[in-house]
């Protein structure tokens, strides 16, 4: 599942184990979606909210990081 913010996004899925079928923790994965895209960061979390949260810190760390480099 594609979500964006701004020109970045990111991407939720759970994992499942291959043998067992038992679903495992969340994993994110975050992008730059112009002028192309281009993955920034992976990461794991427990729950899809504790993903969601550190996806979106990630993303507003990314773009202060950005506003530093430009300035």
């Amino acid at each position: 599942m594609r979500i964006r913010e701004g020109n970045y996004g990111y991407d939720l899925e759970q994992a499942v184990d291959p043998q067992t079928q038992l679903r495992l923790n969340w994993r994110y994965t975050i992008y730059r979606l112009y002028p192309t895209e281009t993955v920034l960061e992976k990461g794991e979390a427990p729950s899809r909210a504790a993903a969601e949260s550190k996806a979106r810190a990630a993303i507003t760390r990314i773009e202060k990081n950005q506003g530093k480099t430009a300035a």
